[in-house]
């Protein structure tokens, strides 16, 4: 319908498994490969372009500039993933959008209100969430929303960067595994990794 009656002209991409990737133009649908849909993408031919859940890896679609999430994963990686698509080394703009949709008072609407402004920081200093907001959705989704209130609250509210390495802790050498000499140290610091 979108092919049809609103974009008649453009040519939208559908990138599926299974061979259901195909083209559109004017409501005509056409069978195409997915590798073909990644040239005309990069080509920049296709300008839009439809995913199910198989577009979420292995993607390089950097000529794109907006994602739209119709359907959020309830594994925050996933999202993530999804995002990497555009937001890559090659993205010819300087800003790209990010849309996620959900319906108001839904699960995915009351986990993103939860966790948005407590982990900005985190997501915006290591560019993908913690295991927090994994376990929170799950915690949501069974309607434990004590737990999930219990596990957000524990998240510092101090800077991540901060917390990580700025604080030096003395490590007692009598408890490490092994002390190494000054020559075991440089012979173990030549071998390759």
């Amino acid at each position: 319908r979108l092919s049809r009656e609103a974009l008649p002209a453009e040519l939208i991409g559908l990138y599926a498994g299974s061979g259901r990737s195909a083209t559109y133009r004017g409501g005509a649908r056409c069978t195409a490969d997915r590798e073909d849909i990644k040239k005309l993408v990069a080509a920049g031919e296709i300008r839009l372009l439809i995913g199910t859940d198989a577009a979420s890896e292995g993607l390089n679609l950097q000529r794109l500039g907006t994602l739209i999430n119709l359907d959020l994963p309830w594994n925050p990686t996933r999202l993530e993933q999804r995002k990497g698509r555009i937001q890559r080394i090659g993205q010819r703009r300087d800003t790209v959008f990010v849309a996620n949709l959900r319906y108001r008072g839904s699960v995915e609407d009351r986990v993103h209100d939860l966790l948005s402004e407590r982990l900005e920081n985190i997501r915006d200093i290591f560019g993908q969430p913690p295991d927090t907001l994994h376990d929170v959705w799950i915690s949501v989704a069974i309607g434990d929303f004590t737990k999930a209130s219990r596990t957000i609250a524990a998240v510092p509210e101090q800077h991540p960067f901060a917390l990580r390495y700025h604080r030096l802790e003395a490590i007692p050498w009598e408890r490490c595994a092994t002390v190494l000499n000054k020559t075991e140290r440089s012979q173990m610091l030549r071998k390759s990794w």
